[in-house]
């Protein structure tokens, strides 16, 4: 009788960060499950008419699947959707910026489970709370992307500095004039004599108005429950995305734009 030999599966929840296509009939599937953190996975005859897996394998669908284990990619067998977000496959704004947070996960080195459970968990609030803003709310959007960045880099332990000089250390100094110096490769703001002693280049010394820089102390300290009460004038919003996105992408290695999203943005 001959031996059956069976690839060890497993199962987990996990969420839909990005799809493609595989050959004539399968897709390929990265996920982030809950207890395993990145999946690269392949649904077998995902994209058939009478596909078994029907509409669940959507971008954002939170889903319990089961995985066998499998050589370079592992295998969905089965998968049920747990949560769908309809409200932002039908909205570019919502899409582009789900994209981007999917991006940012995929593109830094999140391998293991050490801080899975979390991220797992950050990602629901957060899709959850884009999926629920008004169509054409282009600043909620925006705003709730920028809260995602600031939480994933205080998990990942990559926060920047804005209490105190992140050269000297002095709490003093930093907020004496109308403008502060913010510096993405030092990692935080500059106190009037360390600002002095360096070069004027946009990564290494940057000038933000005095309420931009209470707009970054405030997302790197409130709750998710709180963020949404904070107000920030519409024309900085962007320009703070895209200075928390540039420092992002200097200090985690994920080689991402987040300029480039930014600018896509429907009016």
């Amino acid at each position: 009788m001959p031996y059956a030999c069976h690839m060890p599966s497993y199962k987990t929840k996990s969420v839909i960060l990005k799809t493609y296509n595989l050959g004539e009939a399968d897709r390929i599937v990265k996920l982030f499950a809950r207890d395993r953190g990145p999946i690269d996975s392949v649904a077998k005859g995902a994209r058939k008419i009478k596909s078994k897996f029907g509409g669940r394998l959507v971008l954002y669908n939170f889903i319990e699947c089961e995985i066998s284990k499998g050589k370079s990619l592992d295998i969905i067998t089965q998968a049920e959707i747990i949560k769908n977000f309809k409200n932002i496959s039908s909205d570019f704004n919502k899409f582009l910026f789900c994209q981007l947070i999917s991006e940012i996960i995929l593109r830094t080195n999140l391998a293991g489970a050490e801080n899975a459970p979390v991220i797992f968990k950050l990602l629901y609030l957060f899709f959850n709370e884009i999926d629920k803003i008004k169509t054409g709310d282009i600043y909620s959007v925006e705003k709730t992307a920028l809260f995602f960045i600031s939480k994933f880099l205080k998990l990942t332990g990559y926060a920047p500095m804005v209490a105190s000089c992140v050269k000297c250390g002095a709490g003093s100094g930093v907020e004496e004039n109308s403008a502060i110096v913010f510096s993405i490769k030092f990692g935080g703001v500059l106190c009037k004599r360390c600002a002095s002693n360096v070069s004027n280049y946009p990564d290494l010394k940057t000038l933000i108005s005095k309420d931009k820089f209470d707009f970054i102390k405030k997302i790197f300290s409130l709750s998710f429950r709180d963020f949404s009460e904070v107000n920030i004038n519409l024309q900085n919003l962007p320009e703070v995305l895209k200075l928390i996105g540039g420092y992002m992408r200097f200090h985690t290695g994920c080689n991402l734009d987040v300029a480039l999203y930014v600018d896509r943005v429907l009016p």
